[in-house]
């Protein structure tokens, strides 16, 4: 599991919908909003689409993901944002969270985070993240929670935007079948 250092920017974001123009590509004129029911087949068509490629190569349905979506999308404590192109509204990213409280405060738990892969390598990620904090921040949640694989190229990511290691954890799991 990788932690985040705790969000310390105080910077209020104004309105629910950010927008940002983030470097010199044009592709990178983007906006980003809460996720709604309404986005649910886009968010399938799109989470299928990066994760059955490489370097994942999962075999996924439309069914089995529509479940995990709209069941995350049920939680009373879910947090989910979708980041679009601003002139042409397609969407580059998606971010399907949680909120957990802690005895130090909340924390945004992040169970899926990804970039469409034609935008992918292009500092889009990274700006998604940026306008994720800015809202965390604006909702007074001031730490991120995630896991991912070390030896997929997203750690690296993770780590050059700022995340860490916790100290003294390791990942179990249970199979009850």
């Amino acid at each position: 599991m990788i932690h985040a250092q705790k969000l310390v920017d105080s910077s209020s974001i104004g309105s629910t919908e950010i927008e940002r123009e983030a470097g010199d590509r044009m592709e990178k004129n983007v906006s980003m909003r809460e996720l709604t029911t309404a986005d649910l087949a886009e968010v399938v068509d799109h989470y299928i689409a990066v994760f059955s490629a490489e370097p994942w190569n999962d075999q996924l349905t439309v069914p089995q993901i529509t479940d995990y979506v709209s069941s995350m999308m049920a939680m009373n404590t879910f947090i989910g944002y979708r980041l679009t192109n601003r002139a042409s509204n397609e969407l580059i990213g998606l971010s399907l969270g949680f909120i957990k409280p802690w005895y130090q405060g909340k924390e945004y738990v992040v169970d899926t985070f990804l970039i469409t892969g034609t935008h992918q390598g292009k500092g889009l990620g990274s700006t998604f993240l940026e306008m994720i904090k800015e809202d965390l921040l604006k909702k007074e949640i001031p730490t991120i929670l995630l896991d991912t694989e070390e030896s997929m190229p997203a750690a690296d990511f993770y780590k050059k935007n700022g995340f860490k290691p916790l100290p003294d954890n390791v990942s179990y799991y249970l199979s009850l079948d």
